[in-house]
């Protein structure tokens, strides 16, 4: 047995602590699975939530950080999850103790600069402080991104000159973009605001950091990777991302299936399997009759669960939905988000009461019923680095109709009715058109009881867990510690 790896994770939210999308179900369960073998610390920003209240974390130490002409002071609290991981809380209640963890109704929150900042500096002090030493940090999105570059820059340079750096891209229309006079701030010379390093159009982009003082950069899904090199999902940092391909890779997230299995899941009514299906019909049913749904619960159930927003295909989903409504199905849509295309979907629904349910919330438990109800879950994004909906629901024996981008592209085959395999259907380009020939291609599927039941098992025996995935990590980990000294 080789050496264990000592891994640092730093992440803006990981769950069970904290949780907007799917980042944190990666930054809380890779760890995990990672610490069966490795020495795996988590470090995240102390929210007041009721994951982090409820960790049982024990003070270990508090010291000031200087942001600009401000001084702040950094609580560091530490639970231990499991033999081999442990988890690391970065407090001060100015920045954290607010209701959510970027932003409200509103929009984002002005201070979001100041406040990540603060979070990575105090990372970095505190390993410094303790004296920790980690083989790899790994950073994720824009929040940490300016790690990798403090830790080749000024004080800290000596102490982390051994340490090797992974930033991870988990959405690029994410970039952390602030006024240039947030620059000041950063505590960095003033040649580090330059189109060469943080400078991006007159303003300051965090991510471009991660993206060029890390040694690996990692998305999400291979397509994903390929994808963000070309301007049309570049978000401006196609160039760039070219200029830094030799150390771009794309790993398909993993899932975990102790939450997403309907064999055990416990926030579904009736439990089921690949070999014993009936309690599928059994959760649609009950699901029908919760909704209030008059229809038959015999016509096929296609859900969207999602964030309402550009990125997630909302301008094709309104323009598909009028003809999608005319066929013999029920549509229910469960997600929050922008307010206008909110009020276009409220609109919608209200004159399609028999064929159409809009839920407007987040609702953890409702999306394990959705998925262990629904016959087809529908993903129209316009780009998507990885998505896990699509994953979740091929364990559902929920078949995927997708656009074939990012993760969706990588996670989903489309389905071959001469050789009977594949696990979903797809649909490419913005045509509404192509969106539904892929829709009614799916429901000539659905009428063939036999036929449906075989991509479901196709579906159903796939494996994404995080036990294939991680060791791509690890193999990404020690190829970099092998290539010798750091880069300059």
């Amino acid at each position: 047995m080789g050496k264990r790896l000592n891994i640092l994770f730093i992440a803006p939210e990981a769950v069970p602590f904290a949780k907007t999308g799917g980042l944190a179900d990666v930054a809380g369960v890779m760890p995990q699975v990672m610490a069966r073998s490795e020495s795996v610390s988590l470090m995240l920003p102390g929210y007041r939530t009721d994951g982090i209240r409820s960790a049982g974390a024990s003070e270990l130490d508090k010291f000031p950080v200087r942001i600009g002409a401000e001084v702040y002071l950094a609580t560091i609290s530490k639970a231990v999850v499991s033999d081999g991981f442990s988890v690391f809380f970065i407090a001060n209640d100015f920045f954290f103790a607010r209701d959510f963890l970027y932003g409200d109704d509103s929009g984002d929150y002005p201070d979001n600069f100041t406040r990540f900042l603060f979070f990575q500096k105090a990372v970095l002090e505190f390993v410094r402080r303790s004296s920790l030493r980690f083989d790899i940090v790994h950073c994720n999105d824009w929040q940490t991104a300016m790690v990798p570059l403090y830790m080749r820059t000024g004080a800290d340079a000596d102490f982390f000159k051994q340490v090797r750096t992974v930033f991870s891209i988990h959405n690029l229309g994410y970039q952390g973009i602030f006024n240039a006079d947030s620059f000041k701030d950063a505590d960095l010379p003033p040649e580090y605001f330059s189109p060469d390093s943080l400078e991006f159009f007159g303003k300051l982009n965090c991510m471009k950091a991660g993206i060029i003082y890390s040694d690996r950069l990692v998305t999400v899904s291979p397509t994903y990777a390929r994808e963000i090199l070309l301007p049309e999902k570049g978000f401006g940092l196609d160039g760039l991302l070219r200029k830094h391909a030799h150390k771009l890779t794309g790993i398909l997230n993993g899932v975990d299936y102790s939450r997403w299995d309907p064999a055990v899941d416990p926030l579904i009514g009736h439990s089921y399997s690949a070999g014993a299906m009936a309690g599928k019909k059994k959760n649609k049913v009950e699901l029908f009759a919760r909704l209030g749904i008059a229809q038959n619960a015999r016509v096929p159930l296609m859900v969207m669960i999602s964030r309402i927003s550009e990125q997630k295909g909302m301008g094709l989903l309104l323009q598909l939905l009028p003809l999608l409504l005319q066929e013999d199905l029920h549509f229910v849509f469960l997600g929050v988000g922008d307010r206008a295309w909110t009020q276009k979907m409220q609109e919608l629904a209200s004159r399609h009461t028999q064929s159409m349910t809009f839920l407007n919330r987040f609702d953890e438990k409702m999306a394990h019923r959705l998925e262990a109800s629904a016959d087809i879950l529908f993903m129209p994004s316009i780009y998507e680095p990885c998505g896990l909906n699509q994953i979740y629901a091929l364990k559902y024996g929920t078949v995927p109709l997708v656009r074939a981008t990012g993760g969706l592209e990588d996670s989903v085959q489309e389905f071959a009715m001469e050789t009977r395999r594949g696990t979903g259907f797809k649909f490419s380009g913005d045509s509404v058109d192509d969106a539904l020939r892929a829709v009614q291609v799916a429901l000539r599927c659905y009428a063939d009881g036999d036929l449906w039941q075989q991509i479901q098992r196709n579906g159903m025996e796939m494996d994404f867990s995080w036990e294939r995935v991680v060791p791509e990590y690890l193999d990404l980990y020690s190829n970099i510690l092998a290539e010798g000294p750091p880069h300059e």
